[in-house]
C-alpha cells in the first residue's frame, strides 16, 4: 500500500465505484463522517486510510471491469442472419459448380468477422499476468502465485458464449487443438482431454507440485466465466516467456491469435533487455487496427503495463519515462515495420501514451489503464468489427452475384447453341499440350528463382552480415549509440545488434520475395486466360469458370507453408476489395468469399507471419546474458564489450542459426509453391471437366432447371438483410 501526503480519498473511492453509503458501512461510520474524511484527508487517521484503501481494492477486484455490452445490437443482427440462412434454396453442389456460394459459408464468414477481439496478456513468468486477468474479470478464477503458474494457453470467454453441448466451465484440450474452432463441436470433442471445474484448470494448467503426470498432453484450456469484462472480448492468458521451451513455444504461437496485446512487466526492473526482445517480436506480428481507421492513434491496441506498481507516483513517473524512452530507441526497427504496415507514424509521445501502471490493491493506480482499455473494447473495437461486417456483406453479395450471373450467361449460351459450346471445348482440349508446356516453363523459372534466393541469402548472411559482427563494427555501433553510458550499453547492445541484423536480413528477404511476385502473377494470369482465350479467340460465356488467384492462395493457406510467397499473398489479399490492411482473419475471410474454406485463422497464419519479419530468433538473449557477466572497466570498455559480444555470438553460432532459419524460409517457399501449383492445375482440370458436362447436357429442360437454381441462389444472396452503417 502507498500512503502519500496527497492521497485523494474521494478519487480512490470513485475509481473503485464504491458509494459513500457502502464505504460508511464497511468502515462502520456514518455517511457524513465519510464525507468529512474526503473533505479533510490530511486529518484522517492512518488506520482509516489503510482500511479505506483495502475496501476499494476488495470491491473493485471482485466486480471486475464493466463497460457494458457493446455487441448487443450486432448479436441481434447475427441471429436475424441465421434465421435468414434457414430460408436458403438447396445448395448448387460441386457436381457441376466449383465452390458455389452457400448459406453455410455465408454464416461461417459472418461469425468469423463478427467475433470479439482477443486480448492477450503477455510477458515473462511471475509478472502478475494471471492476477491482472482476475482483476479485470472480477474474482479469482485463474490460478495465481509467485511462480510460473500458467502452463497452458487459456482462452477465456463469457459464460453466455459457451456452446450448449459443452456442459462444464473448463475443458482441457490436447495438442493439435485450434483455438479458432472453439465453437466446432466435432473438433472440440476430438481434442478434449478432460472437462471440469476451475479446480481442473489448476490441476492441469499450472506448474505446481500437484500437477498430474499426464499434464504434458495438455495444450490449451477453454474457460467460461460470467464476467462483464468478457462481454466485449475474449481473453488469452498465456504461459510466461522464459520459463521453459514448452511454455515459450505456446506463448509464441498464441501471440498470432491476439488482436490486443497487454505486455506486463513489474515496475521494479520495468521493460529490461529480456522484455524488449519479446516485445520486438510482438510488435512485428500484432495486427494494426489504426491501419483500418486512420483516425485512431498509433499503437491503439498495444499496452505496456508496469505491474506491482507500489512506488510513489513521482518515482513511477520516472520509471515509465525512462523505460518508454529507452524502449522507443531500442525498438526502432520493429516500430518502423509497424509504421509501414499501418501507414501511421509513431512518435515518442505516441509511444509513451501506451504506458500504464497497475496495482491490484489500489484502483487509482490502474484507473488510466482500465479507462483506456474500456474505451478500446467498449467503443473503438465494436466500430472496427461493424465496419468489417459491412465490407464482408458487400463483398459477399458482389461475389455471389458475379458467380451466379456468369453461370446464367453460360447456360444461356448453351441453350442458344450447344454445338458452338462443344466446338469451344474441343478447341480448349486441342490447346492443352501447348498450355502444359507453357506452364511447365514458367514453373521451372520460379523454382530456379527460389533456388537462387536460397543461395544468395546464405551468401548475404556470411559475407555482408558477417561483417556486422566483427569487433570493430560492433564497437563503432556501441560508441555511436550509447556513448559513455556503460550500463545502457551492457544491457541493450547485444540485443539491439541481433535484432538489427535480423531486420537487415528480413529486408533482404523481402526484396528477393518481391521478385517472385510478378512471376507468380504471370503464371496465374496464364491459367486464367487459358480457360477464356484459345488461339486469340475469346470464348466469352463459354470459358472455363476459374479464379486462379483464389485457388492458388487457398492452396497456399491449406499447405501451411508460404515463405517468400507471403509477399505475393499480401498483395493478393489486400487487392481483393478488403482495404489497405492485411490481417489473418482478412485472408480467411477473402478465401471464404471465394468458396475456399481453410479451417480457421491458424492455418493461414503462415501466409502473413513473414510480413512482420520472417526471421525472428532468440539468440540475442543468450548474447546479452553472456555480455552481462563481463566486467567492464578501463578507458576501452566499448572495445572490450564489443569483443565479448562477438565472442558470444560466435559461440552461439549466430550466423549459422540465421542461415538455418533462412534455409527453412526458402524451403517453405518451394514446398508451398509446388503444393499450390498442383492444386491450381487440379482445379483447372476439374473446371474443364465441368464445362464438358455442361456442353453435353442432353435436354433443354435440364439446362433451364439449372438456370432457375442459380437464379434462386443469386436472389437469396442479393436479399441478405443488412443495413450498412459505414
Amino acid at each position: 500500500m502507498i500512503v502519500s501526503d496527497t492521497m485523494d480519498l474521494e478519487a480512490l473511492r470513485k475509481a473503485a465505484k464504491v458509494s459513500q453509503e457502502e464505504m460508511a458501512r464497511r468502515l462502520n461510520v456514518s455517511q457524513s463522517q465519510v464525507s468529512r474524511y474526503e473533505q479533510n484527508p490530511d486529518d484522517v487517521p492512518y488506520s482509516v486510510i489503510k482500511k479505506w484503501v483495502a475496501v476499494c481494492g476488495q470491491i473493485s477486484t471482485s466486480e471486475g471491469l464493466n463497460y457494458g455490452n457493446p455487441y448487443t445490437e450486432l448479436s441481434g443482427q447475427m441471429r436475424l442472419l441465421a434465421e435468414y440462412a434457414e430460408t436458403a434454396p438447396p445448395a448448387l453442389g460441386d457436381d457441376l459448380f466449383k465452390a458455389p456460394p452457400t448459406a453455410e459459408h455465408f454464416l461461417a464468414k459472418m461469425r468469423l468477422t463478427a467475433r470479439k477481439p482477443r486480448v492477450a496478456i503477455c510477458g515473462r513468468f511471475d509478472m502478475g499476468k494471471s492476477r491482472m486477468a482476475n482483476t479485470l474479470m472480477g474474482g479469482d478464477r485463474l490460478p495465481t502465485g509467485y511462480q510460473p503458474a500458467t502452463s497452458i494457453i487459456c482462452l477465456i470467454r463469457h459464460a453466455d458464449d459457451r456452446p450448449s453441448w459443452m456442459r462444464e466451465d473448463v475443458w482441457i484440450m490436447r495438442k493439435g487443438f485450434d483455438l479458432n474452432r472453439a465453437d466446432d463441436e466435432k473438433h472440440c470433442q476430438e481434442h478434449k482431454f478432460v472437462g471440469g471445474s476451475f479446480d481442473t484448470l489448476k490441476l492441469y494448467g499450472t506448474h505446481n507440485d500437484d500437477t498430474r503426470g499426464d499434464h504434458e498432453q495438455c495444450y490449451a484450456a477453454l474457460v467460461f466465466i460470467a464476467s462483464p469484462f468478457l462481454l466485449g472480448c475474449d481473453l488469452l492468458d498465456l504461459p510466461g516467456y522464459g520459463h521453459s521451451d514448452s511454455d515459450h513455444g505456446k506463448a509464441e504461437f498464441a501471440r498470432h491469435l491476439a488482436d490486443v496485446v497487454i505486455y506486463a512487466s513489474t515496475a521494479q526492473g520495468f521493460l529490461d533487455q529480456n522484455d524488449l526482445q519479446f516485445v520486438s517480436g510482438l510488435l512485428r506480428q500484432l495486427p494494426t487496427i489504426e491501419g483500418e481507421d486512420k483516425s485512431l492513434p498509433a499503437m491503439r491496441n498495444v499496452y505496456f503495463v508496469a505491474t506491482m506498481a507500489k512506488m510513489e507516483p513521482e518515482q513511477l513517473e520516472v520509471i515509465i519515462n525512462k523505460a518508454s524512452s529507452r524502449a522507443y530507441t531500442h525498438l526502432e526497427d520493429s516500430l518502423a515495420v509497424r509504421e509501414e504496415q499501418s501507414g501511421v507514424r509513431i512518435s515518442l509521445a505516441d509511444f509513451r501514451r501506451r504506458f500504464f501502471t497497475f496495482l491490484v490493491d489500489e484502483p487509482a493506480r490502474r484507473k488510466a489503464f482500465e479507462d483506456d482499455l474500456s474505451e478500446l473494447l467498449g467503443h473503438t473495437y465494436p466500430r472496427v468489427v461493424r465496419r468489417r461486417m459491412d465490407c464482408s456483406v458487400a463483398d459477399l453479395k458482389a461475389a455471389a452475384k458475379h458467380y451466379c450471373d456468369s453461370w446464367i450467361a453460360k447456360f444461356a449460351d448453351v441453350l442458344e447453341s450447344q454445338d458452338r459450346a462443344r466446338t469451344a471445348l474441343a478447341m480448349l482440349e486441342q490447346a492443352e499440350p501447348k498450355r502444359r508446356r507453357r506452364i511447365g516453363s514458367k514453373e521451372e523459372r520460379i523454382l530456379m528463382l527460389i533456388a537462387d534466393g536460397k543461395r544468395a541469402t546464405r551468401q548475404y548472411i556470411h559475407e555482408t552480415l558477417g561483417e556486422r559482427i566483427k569487433p570493430d563494427r560492433v564497437e563503432k555501433m556501441i560508441r555511436g549509440r550509447y556513448g559513455d553510458d556503460k550500463k545502457e550499453a551492457q544491457s541493450l547492445a547485444a540485443s539491439y545488434l541481433t535484432e538489427h541484423i535480423q531486420n537487415e536480413l528480413n529486408q533482404f528477404l523481402g526484396k528477393r520475395a518481391e521478385a517472385l511476385t510478378p512471376e507468380i502473377e504471370n503464371l496465374l494470369k496464364d491459367y486464367q486466360e487459358s480457360g477464356q482465350i484459345v488461339n486469340g479467340l475469346d470464348l466469352g460465356a463459354l470459358s472455363v469458370p476459374f479464379n486462379a488467384q483464389g485457388v492458388f492462395l487457398g492452396a497456399l493457406a491449406a499447405a501451411g507453408t508460404a515463405g517468400a510467397l507471403a509477399a505475393w499473398a499480401s498483395v493478393a489479399a489486400a487487392g481483393s476489395n478488403l482495404g489497405a490492411y492485411l490481417l489473418v482473419p482478412t485472408v480467411v475471410s477473402f478465401l471464404s468469399s471465394l468458396g475456399i474454406g481453410v479451417g480457421g485463422t491458424t492455418t493461414a497464419v503462415s501466409l502473413v507471419a513473414a510480413l512482420g519479419g520472417p526471421i525472428t530468433i532468440m539468440i540475442g538473449l543468450a548474447a546479452a546474458a553472456g555480455a552481462l557477466i563481463f566486467a567492464l572497466f578501463g578507458s576501452s570498455w566499448q572495445s572490450r564489450l564489443a569483443k565479448k559480444i562477438c565472442e558470444t555470438m560466435k559461440d552461439k553460432k549466430f550466423l549459422e542459426t540465421l542461415s538455418s532459419h533462412a534455409d527453412t524460409y526458402w524451403d517453405d517457399t518451394r514446398k508451398g509453391f509446388v503444393a499450390a501449383l498442383a492444386e491450381t492445375e487440379r482445379a483447372f482440370q476439374e473446371n474443364l471437366e465441368n464445362m464438358k458436362k455442361l456442353a453435353r447436357a442432353t435436354s433443354r429442360e435440364e439446362v433451364e432447371g439449372m438456370i432457375k437454381r442459380v437464379e434462386g441462389t443469386r436472389d437469396f444472396f442479393g436479399g441478405i438483410p443488412w443495413k450498412s452503417v459505414s
